[in-house]
Parts: C-alpha cells; structure tokens; sequence
C-alpha cells in the first residue's frame, strides 16, 4: 500500500476467488495492470503464525487486565450479582473487539500472501457488478478464457482501484 506524494495508493489488493465462500486468492490492481495471485505455501503458513501470534496475545492481555478485576469484585465486591452483570458485558465487549480486531487482521495482512505468490495470472478486467460488500468482476486469462471472480471490496474502494488500472485520475472528494 503505497502512496505517492499526492497521497494516491499505487496498488490494492483485495481477497478474491471463483468462490465467495473462500477468498483463497489475492487480486492486485496496479497501474495498467491487474494479476490473480496465488498465494506460496509459505506466505500462507506465516500468515497463520502471525494471525495465532495475534490471538494469543489478544486472550493473555484481555485475560490478564480484566479478569483478577473480575475475580476480585466477585468475592469481595459490592454483591456476586454485580460481578456476573460486569462479566457478561465484558464477554460481549471482548467478543466484539476481538471480531472486529480480526476483520482488521484480515485485511492488513494480505501483502503478506502477495509477498512472494506460487502462482500470477495477468488479468484483462472486462465488467464488474457490485453488490455492496462484494464485486461480481469478470475477467478475461491470457489463454482467452472468460472466469467470474467474487471480489471481497466495497464498492467505492474497488472502483478507486479500477480508475487506477485504466490511468485514471482519482475522484476526490
């Protein structure tokens, strides 16, 4: 994701596939040029170990910050009752966080699957439709063949993108 002195991003990636059920694949738009990438064996498994580096972490400290509190109010606190109220707001609030953490996660994380891919197929983008969250994109291979990708991008974003593939100007604003 980088910029240039104007601020504009020079490459997005967004996780694609001929499924939407499994965003296996890394499509890179950069100027004039849009690739499906094949993420290597070994940018898949330091992904993993990163992402279970990230939510050991996010337990132990979560854990370790708010459940001595807990434990504490629950046997010499005000009343037990008020120690299960704060526990069930601070499993909801743990629970939202670490979804919401790890949405984030998912997306910074894909230059680690396009870092060094298995496999680059060079694309020709020839329609897309949007669906809000996601991209129905049709693509054309270099060996002719016409394949229908489910991109995960919100619109506004993917087609940003798309304005960079064709050389055009961002819209600002």
């Amino acid at each position: 994701m980088n910029a240039d002195s104007y601020g504009v991003r020079d490459r997005y990636l967004f996780c694609a596939d001929r499924e939407s059920s499994e965003y296996r694949r890394v499509l890179e738009i950069t100027p004039g040029r849009a690739r499906l990438l094949t993420p290597s064996r070994a940018d898949r498994r330091a992904r993993w170990v990163v992402s279970v580096a990230l939510a050991v972490a996010y337990v132990s400290l979560w854990s370790w910050l708010f459940g001595p509190a807990i434990g504490v109010l629950s046997l010499w606190g005000p009343a037990p009752q008020l120690a299960w109220a704060l526990l069930i707001v601070y499993t909801a609030l743990w629970l939202a966080a670490a979804f919401l953490f790890f949405i984030w996660w998912d997306r910074r994380s894909l230059p680690i699957l396009a870092e060094d891919p298995a496999d680059v197929v060079d694309l020709i983008l020839l329609g897309a439709r949007s669906f809000g969250t996601f991209q129905d994109v049709r693509a054309r291979m270099p060996s002719g063949d016409e394949i229908h990708l489910v991109v995960d991008a919100r619109e506004p974003k993917f087609w940003e993108a798309v304005r960079l593939l064709e050389g055009k100007a961002p819209v600002s604003g």
